[in-house]
């Protein structure tokens, strides 16, 4: 199947979330930028250096920089684990994917398309830890919460085979 530059639907703008504190109309950052995900992976499957896929890089570049704030607060609120190295990381690396993906179209509209995905996924959870009554982040015991216990760790005797 071939499908040309102008029969993807890029979807209108949508509002997002440009700090951490800021209100937003949307309901959820992920299902505000699924649309040009979804654009981004099936351009790098098809029209990778036509004018959409032009666009549409500068789009998700932008989002990038726009969901990094929120995203980046959400994993400094994690507590020390490695979760939250995955978070920082995540972030760090949209970050940089953001400045420079490289010269292959295909390669870059998959790059930003994950990286704005993943950044949207933290924002949505930075969004429902605060709206959430009482609830803290994941790992965090919050108002309400039991104390957080380290799970037990079962190890069991090598196998010897005579």
């Amino acid at each position: 199947m071939t499908v040309l530059a102008h029969e993807v639907a890029v979807p209108s703008e949508a509002a997002t979330v440009t700090s951490a504190d800021q209100e937003t109309a949307i309901t959820s950052a992920t299902a505000a930028v699924a649309g040009d995900v979804e654009a981004a992976l099936a351009l790098a499957n098809h029209q990778p250096a036509g004018e959409a896929a032009v666009r549409l890089r500068e789009r998700l570049r932008e989002r990038v920089r726009t969901l990094a704030v929120p995203a980046e607060r959400y994993a400094d609120l994690l507590p020390e684990s490695r979760q939250k190295d995955i978070a920082a990381a995540t972030v760090r690396f949209a970050r940089k994917v953001a400045r420079d993906c490289g010269s292959d179209p295909a390669i870059a509209l998959r790059l930003l398309a994950k990286s704005v995905a993943h950044l949207a996924r933290y924002t949505d959870l930075l969004r429902q830890a605060r709206t959430a009554s009482g609830a803290g982040l994941p790992g965090d015991a919050g108002a309400g919460s039991p104390p957080a216990t380290r799970p037990r760790q079962v190890t069991t005797a090598p196998h010897r085979h005579r």
